[in-house]
């Protein structure tokens, strides 16, 4: 009796450290994967007030984030990089968001639509100055980002390889590949080069 006692309790402990080694496990699996989807920790870079290109450099060279016209509801797009002509003004407006802007008419800014993987995915949008929309208001990770001590020239760059997040859907602005197609919000991951841009200051 006390011997099949004794295997009951050795087989219950055995059960439980088993347990204990599969949520682990499963727990460090599921950490992985969130943390794959997060934007990469990095820098955040000081604009001071410049208008920028945001530029993607591929395969296909060039391109930039544009929009189709200077109106409320345009569609932003990947566009060739032709003439140097600033497209946004990105604006700090808090700790870590930022607005970006339309340079050309400065209260329309870039906005998340509500399905992230449709055609025209951002847009934009009158700003909305209450700041409770937080579709508006994009999160921006770098990996190398100029010095705010020391003024950026023309032609200069802000920031490096930056992931843009939309702060209200926690997703990236990712190219589709395509040149002239709308890019889409994908979940951010630091591995996709898609999601990669810089920010360049022009000649103005």
């Amino acid at each position: 009796m006390a011997t099949s006692l004794v295997q009951l309790i050795q087989c219950c402990l055995l059960a439980f450290f088993y347990a204990l080694v599969v949520l682990a496990t499963t727990s460090s699996a599921i950490t992985s994967v969130f943390s794959a989807r997060q934007i990469s920790p990095g820098c955040t870079p000081d604009f001071a007030g410049h208008p920028v290109s945001i530029i993607y450099g591929g395969s296909n060279g060039v391109e930039e984030l544009g929009t189709t016209s200077d109106t409320s509801g345009a569609n932003i797009v990947t566009q060739v990089m032709s003439a140097r002509t600033p497209q946004f003004l990105v604006e700090n407006a808090g700790l870590t968001s930022f607005l970006i802007r339309d340079e050309t008419d400065q209260s329309l800014v870039a906005y998340a639509t509500a399905i992230p993987r449709a055609d025209a995915a951002i847009k934009l949008n009158s700003v909305d100055n209450t700041g409770a929309d937080q579709r508006q208001f994009w999160v921006l990770s770098c990996d190398t980002c100029a010095d705010p001590s020391f003024p950026v020239p023309p032609g200069g760059v802000f920031g490096t390889v930056c992931q843009i997040a939309n702060s209200a859907l926690g997703l990236c602005i990712q190219r589709t590949g395509v040149l002239g197609e709308p890019p889409v919000l994908a979940p951010c991951f630091d591995g996709e080069p898609n999601q990669k841009f810089n920010f360049l200051r022009e000649f103005l």
